[in-house]
Protein backbone atom coordinates (compact mmCIF):
# COMPACT_ATOMS: atom_id res chain seq x y z
CA UNK A 1 0.00 0.00 0.00
CA UNK A 2 1.42 3.55 -0.79
CA UNK A 3 0.30 5.73 2.52
CA UNK A 4 0.43 9.48 3.12
CA UNK A 5 1.35 10.76 6.05
CA UNK A 6 0.62 14.33 6.22
CA UNK A 7 2.97 16.34 9.35
CA UNK A 8 6.00 14.42 8.36
CA UNK A 9 8.24 16.77 10.11
CA UNK A 10 5.81 16.52 13.32
CA UNK A 11 6.86 14.71 16.25
CA UNK A 12 4.27 11.81 15.63
CA UNK A 13 5.90 11.96 11.62
CA UNK A 14 9.16 11.25 12.87
CA UNK A 15 8.25 8.59 14.99
CA UNK A 16 6.24 6.90 12.39
CA UNK A 17 9.77 7.30 9.88
CA UNK A 18 11.72 5.76 13.13
CA UNK A 19 9.62 2.83 12.68
CA UNK A 20 8.88 2.08 8.81
CA UNK A 21 11.50 -0.30 8.93
CA UNK A 22 8.79 -2.87 10.60
CA UNK A 23 6.38 -2.13 8.10
CA UNK A 24 8.44 -2.89 4.89
CA UNK A 25 5.47 -3.83 2.28
CA UNK A 26 4.17 -0.61 2.42
CA UNK A 27 5.32 2.91 1.08
CA UNK A 28 5.13 5.50 3.31
CA UNK A 29 5.50 9.09 1.45
CA UNK A 30 6.03 11.75 4.15
CA UNK A 31 4.48 15.25 3.63
CA UNK A 32 6.54 18.40 4.76
CA UNK A 33 6.65 21.77 3.96
CA UNK A 34 9.87 22.47 5.11
CA UNK A 35 11.79 20.25 2.33
CA UNK A 36 11.56 22.31 -0.25
CA UNK A 37 10.65 19.58 -2.87
CA UNK A 38 7.42 17.30 -4.43
CA UNK A 39 6.54 16.52 -1.12
CA UNK A 40 6.02 20.01 0.05
CA UNK A 41 2.40 20.66 0.15
CA UNK A 42 0.53 23.59 1.46
CA UNK A 43 -2.40 22.28 3.23
CA UNK A 44 -3.85 25.78 3.72
CA UNK A 45 -4.19 25.73 -0.20
CA UNK A 46 -7.28 23.50 -1.73
CA UNK A 47 -6.29 24.08 -5.25
CA UNK A 48 -2.90 22.82 -4.18
CA UNK A 49 -3.62 19.74 -1.88
CA UNK A 50 -6.08 18.45 -4.62
CA UNK A 51 -3.44 18.89 -7.55
CA UNK A 52 -1.10 16.97 -5.39
CA UNK A 53 -2.97 14.27 -4.28
CA UNK A 54 -4.49 13.84 -7.93
CA UNK A 55 -1.02 13.02 -9.59
CA UNK A 56 -0.15 10.59 -6.35
CA UNK A 57 -2.65 8.11 -6.24
CA UNK A 58 -2.59 7.29 -2.50
CA UNK A 59 -4.01 3.69 -1.50
CA UNK A 60 -4.02 4.97 2.75
CA UNK A 61 -3.70 8.13 4.99
CA UNK A 62 -2.14 9.06 8.07
CA UNK A 63 -3.55 12.63 8.45
CA UNK A 64 -1.38 14.47 11.21
CA UNK A 65 -1.01 17.67 10.48
CA UNK A 66 -2.29 20.36 12.21
CA UNK A 67 -1.79 24.28 13.32
CA UNK A 68 -0.89 22.61 17.01
CA UNK A 69 0.56 23.98 19.98
CA UNK A 70 0.00 24.32 24.24
CA UNK A 71 -2.21 26.25 27.07
CA UNK A 72 -0.49 29.94 26.06
CA UNK A 73 -0.84 29.37 21.92
CA UNK A 74 -3.81 28.24 22.19
CA UNK A 75 -5.15 31.13 24.66
CA UNK A 76 -3.94 33.54 22.30
CA UNK A 77 -4.44 32.47 18.99
CA UNK A 78 -7.72 30.19 19.39
CA UNK A 79 -9.58 32.42 16.22
CA UNK A 80 -6.48 31.53 13.80
CA UNK A 81 -5.98 27.93 15.25
CA UNK A 82 -9.91 26.94 14.42
CA UNK A 83 -9.69 28.35 10.69
CA UNK A 84 -6.68 27.27 9.89
CA UNK A 85 -7.42 23.74 11.22
CA UNK A 86 -10.87 24.10 9.54
CA UNK A 87 -9.52 24.59 6.32
CA UNK A 88 -6.51 21.55 6.71
CA UNK A 89 -8.55 19.30 7.45
CA UNK A 90 -11.60 20.23 4.58
CA UNK A 91 -8.61 19.89 1.90
CA UNK A 92 -7.35 16.88 3.36
CA UNK A 93 -10.44 14.73 3.62
CA UNK A 94 -11.83 16.15 -0.09
CA UNK A 95 -8.69 15.02 -1.64
CA UNK A 96 -9.36 11.78 -0.24
CA UNK A 97 -12.85 11.47 -1.58
CA UNK A 98 -11.93 12.63 -4.84
CA UNK A 99 -9.09 10.41 -5.16
CA UNK A 100 -10.47 6.85 -3.88
CA UNK A 101 -8.53 6.85 -0.61
CA UNK A 102 -11.29 4.83 1.29
CA UNK A 103 -9.22 4.15 4.67
CA UNK A 104 -7.35 6.21 6.58
CA UNK A 105 -6.53 7.34 10.12
CA UNK A 106 -6.91 10.83 11.21
CA UNK A 107 -5.95 12.05 14.62
CA UNK A 108 -7.85 14.01 17.54
CA UNK A 109 -6.70 15.00 20.74
CA UNK A 110 -8.08 14.69 24.20
CA UNK A 111 -8.95 18.12 24.83
CA UNK A 112 -12.08 18.46 22.40
CA UNK A 113 -13.66 16.44 25.07
CA UNK A 114 -15.97 18.30 27.69
CA UNK A 115 -14.52 20.87 30.28
CA UNK A 116 -17.60 19.58 32.88
CA UNK A 117 -18.45 16.29 31.50
CA UNK A 118 -21.06 14.31 33.26
CA UNK A 119 -19.15 11.63 34.18
CA UNK A 120 -15.11 10.58 34.94
CA UNK A 121 -13.56 8.52 33.04
CA UNK A 122 -15.01 10.13 29.33
CA UNK A 123 -15.35 7.90 26.70
CA UNK A 124 -16.13 8.21 22.68
CA UNK A 125 -19.61 8.74 22.56
CA UNK A 126 -19.16 12.05 24.94
CA UNK A 127 -17.04 13.96 22.62
CA UNK A 128 -19.61 16.24 21.93
CA UNK A 129 -21.90 16.32 25.18
CA UNK A 130 -20.49 19.57 26.10
CA UNK A 131 -18.19 22.60 25.27
CA UNK A 132 -14.78 22.00 25.64
CA UNK A 133 -12.16 23.87 28.05
CA UNK A 134 -12.63 27.96 26.91
CA UNK A 135 -8.46 27.97 26.83
CA UNK A 136 -8.23 25.68 23.39
CA UNK A 137 -11.87 26.10 22.19
CA UNK A 138 -10.57 27.36 18.41
CA UNK A 139 -8.27 24.08 18.09
CA UNK A 140 -10.50 22.06 19.86
CA UNK A 141 -13.80 22.47 17.89
CA UNK A 142 -11.75 22.34 14.75
CA UNK A 143 -11.07 18.55 15.69
CA UNK A 144 -14.22 18.39 16.59
CA UNK A 145 -15.39 19.12 13.13
CA UNK A 146 -13.09 16.94 11.87
CA UNK A 147 -14.38 14.26 13.56
CA UNK A 148 -18.42 14.66 12.54
CA UNK A 149 -16.85 15.22 8.96
CA UNK A 150 -14.99 11.33 8.79
CA UNK A 151 -18.21 10.11 10.49
CA UNK A 152 -20.64 11.43 7.68
CA UNK A 153 -18.25 10.35 4.87
CA UNK A 154 -18.64 6.65 6.30
CA UNK A 155 -21.99 6.75 6.33
CA UNK A 156 -21.97 8.45 2.76
CA UNK A 157 -19.47 7.02 0.95
CA UNK A 158 -18.83 3.85 2.66
CA UNK A 159 -15.00 5.10 3.54
CA UNK A 160 -13.08 4.14 6.87
CA UNK A 161 -12.16 6.61 8.27
CA UNK A 162 -11.06 6.16 11.99
CA UNK A 163 -10.17 8.36 14.36
CA UNK A 164 -7.91 7.93 17.19
CA UNK A 165 -7.69 9.97 19.94
CA UNK A 166 -4.47 10.32 21.78
CA UNK A 167 -3.56 12.03 25.57
CA UNK A 168 -1.33 14.23 25.95
CA UNK A 169 1.89 13.18 23.36
CA UNK A 170 5.74 13.78 24.49
CA UNK A 171 8.28 12.40 23.18
CA UNK A 172 11.91 12.53 20.75
CA UNK A 173 11.20 15.31 17.97
CA UNK A 174 8.63 17.10 20.35
CA UNK A 175 8.32 21.24 19.79
CA UNK A 176 10.76 22.58 22.81
CA UNK A 177 9.75 26.14 21.64
CA UNK A 178 8.92 27.73 25.40
CA UNK A 179 6.29 29.87 23.88
CA UNK A 180 4.40 27.67 21.64
CA UNK A 181 5.71 23.81 23.25
CA UNK A 182 3.17 21.21 25.25
CA UNK A 183 3.50 20.95 29.08
CA UNK A 184 6.46 18.27 28.96
CA UNK A 185 8.41 19.44 26.50
CA UNK A 186 8.56 23.09 27.73
CA UNK A 187 9.33 21.87 30.88
CA UNK A 188 12.24 20.16 29.77
CA UNK A 189 13.76 23.01 28.00
CA UNK A 190 12.89 25.49 30.29
CA UNK A 191 14.39 23.77 33.43
CA UNK A 192 17.36 22.65 30.90
CA UNK A 193 18.79 26.44 30.46
CA UNK A 194 17.93 26.91 34.07
CA UNK A 195 20.07 24.45 35.22
CA UNK A 196 22.67 25.37 32.50
CA UNK A 197 22.90 29.20 34.44
CA UNK A 198 22.00 28.14 37.78
CA UNK A 199 18.91 29.71 37.72
CA UNK A 200 15.61 29.06 39.94
CA UNK A 201 13.41 26.69 38.48
CA UNK A 202 9.51 27.63 37.67
CA UNK A 203 6.78 25.38 36.77
CA UNK A 204 3.64 27.30 35.93
CA UNK A 205 -0.03 26.65 38.02
CA UNK A 206 -0.74 24.82 40.97
CA UNK A 207 0.35 21.54 39.69
CA UNK A 208 -2.80 19.98 41.00
CA UNK A 209 -4.41 19.31 37.34
CA UNK A 210 -4.36 15.43 36.66
CA UNK A 211 -3.22 14.47 32.99
CA UNK A 212 -2.57 11.27 31.13
CA UNK A 213 0.30 10.60 29.28
CA UNK A 214 1.18 8.74 25.97
CA UNK A 215 4.75 8.47 24.63
CA UNK A 216 5.32 9.30 21.01
CA UNK A 217 6.76 5.95 19.65
CA UNK A 218 3.80 4.17 21.27
CA UNK A 219 1.01 6.03 19.63
CA UNK A 220 3.24 6.26 16.03
CA UNK A 221 2.79 2.07 16.51
CA UNK A 222 -0.89 2.39 17.64
CA UNK A 223 -1.86 4.19 14.38
CA UNK A 224 0.36 1.91 11.75
CA UNK A 225 -1.43 -1.44 13.70
CA UNK A 226 -4.98 0.16 13.39
CA UNK A 227 -4.15 1.28 10.29
CA UNK A 228 -2.74 -1.89 8.78
CA UNK A 229 -5.60 -3.88 10.90
CA UNK A 230 -6.62 -5.85 8.03
CA UNK A 231 -10.33 -4.57 8.19
CA UNK A 232 -10.96 -5.53 11.90
CA UNK A 233 -11.20 -1.86 12.94
CA UNK A 234 -13.45 0.02 10.37
CA UNK A 235 -14.74 3.46 11.44
CA UNK A 236 -14.06 3.35 14.85
CA UNK A 237 -13.29 6.62 16.96
CA UNK A 238 -10.66 5.09 19.03
CA UNK A 239 -9.21 6.94 22.67
CA UNK A 240 -5.75 5.78 23.13
CA UNK A 241 -4.18 5.49 26.72
CA UNK A 242 -2.61 3.69 28.98
CA UNK A 243 -4.06 3.27 32.89
CA UNK A 244 -1.29 5.77 34.53
CA UNK A 245 -2.70 9.39 35.33
CA UNK A 246 -0.25 11.50 37.25
CA UNK A 247 -0.85 15.16 38.88
CA UNK A 248 1.13 17.64 37.12
CA UNK A 249 3.32 17.66 40.11
CA UNK A 250 4.01 14.17 39.84
CA UNK A 251 5.26 14.87 36.31
CA UNK A 252 7.14 17.70 37.06
CA UNK A 253 8.88 15.57 39.54
CA UNK A 254 9.28 12.51 37.44
CA UNK A 255 11.24 15.23 35.19
CA UNK A 256 13.54 16.49 38.06
CA UNK A 257 14.47 13.01 39.06
CA UNK A 258 15.44 12.43 35.41
CA UNK A 259 17.49 15.86 35.25
CA UNK A 260 18.90 15.20 38.98
CA UNK A 261 17.97 18.42 40.23
CA UNK A 262 16.17 19.34 43.23
CA UNK A 263 12.01 19.03 43.08
CA UNK A 264 12.46 20.85 46.46
CA UNK A 265 13.76 23.54 44.89
CA UNK A 266 11.15 24.35 42.49
CA UNK A 267 8.81 27.28 42.29
CA UNK A 268 5.21 27.07 41.71
CA UNK A 269 3.81 30.65 39.58
CA UNK A 270 0.35 29.90 40.82
CA UNK A 271 -0.88 33.09 38.70
CA UNK A 272 -0.28 31.07 35.54
CA UNK A 273 -3.06 29.21 34.36
CA UNK A 274 -3.82 25.60 35.31
CA UNK A 275 -5.87 24.93 32.29
CA UNK A 276 -8.17 22.17 32.66
CA UNK A 277 -7.94 20.64 35.77
CA UNK A 278 -8.92 17.25 34.44
CA UNK A 279 -10.04 15.72 31.41
CA UNK A 280 -9.98 11.45 32.30
CA UNK A 281 -10.60 9.17 29.71
CA UNK A 282 -11.64 5.74 29.11
CA UNK A 283 -9.25 3.44 27.31
CA UNK A 284 -12.11 0.49 27.57
CA UNK A 285 -12.41 0.13 23.80
CA UNK A 286 -8.46 0.38 23.06
CA UNK A 287 -7.61 -2.33 25.42
CA UNK A 288 -10.56 -4.33 23.24
CA UNK A 289 -8.42 -4.54 19.98
CA UNK A 290 -5.09 -4.30 21.60
CA UNK A 291 -5.50 -6.15 25.10
CA UNK A 292 -1.61 -7.02 24.88
CA UNK A 293 -0.29 -3.50 24.18
CA UNK A 294 3.13 -2.65 25.86
CA UNK A 295 3.23 1.02 27.06
CA UNK A 296 6.73 2.69 27.50
CA UNK A 297 6.65 3.55 31.48
CA UNK A 298 6.30 7.16 31.68
CA UNK A 299 9.86 7.47 33.78
CA UNK A 300 11.21 6.00 30.53
CA UNK A 301 9.70 7.93 28.52
CA UNK A 302 10.63 10.87 29.96
CA UNK A 303 14.09 9.81 30.11
CA UNK A 304 14.52 8.66 26.53
CA UNK A 305 12.99 12.45 25.85
CA UNK A 306 15.60 13.98 27.48
CA UNK A 307 18.63 12.20 26.51
CA UNK A 308 17.04 12.77 22.91
CA UNK A 309 17.20 16.77 23.69
CA UNK A 310 20.30 16.54 24.91
CA UNK A 311 21.68 15.03 21.90
CA UNK A 312 19.57 17.00 19.28
CA UNK A 313 19.90 20.99 20.32
CA UNK A 314 21.11 21.53 16.79
CA UNK A 315 17.81 20.11 14.85
CA UNK A 316 15.46 21.52 17.73
CA UNK A 317 12.44 23.06 17.43
CA UNK A 318 12.61 25.90 19.52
Amino acid sequence: MKICCTGGNGMIGQSIKDIVPNYLEHEFIFLNRSLNNEYSVNLLDRSEVLDFFSKQQFDYIIHLAADVGGLFKNLNNNASMFSNNIKINENVLEACIQNNINRGIFILSSCIFPCNPSMFPMNESMIHESPPHYSNEGYAYSKRMMHIQCQQYNKSFQTEFICLVPVNLYGPYDNFNPENSHLLPGLIHRFHNNKLHNEQMIAYGTGAPLRQMLYSIDFAKIICDVLLSNGTITNQTIICCNDDEFEIKEIVKTLSNVMEVSYDNIIWDTNMSDGCLKKTVDNTLFKFYFPNFQFTSFYNGVKNTYEWYMLNQSRLRI
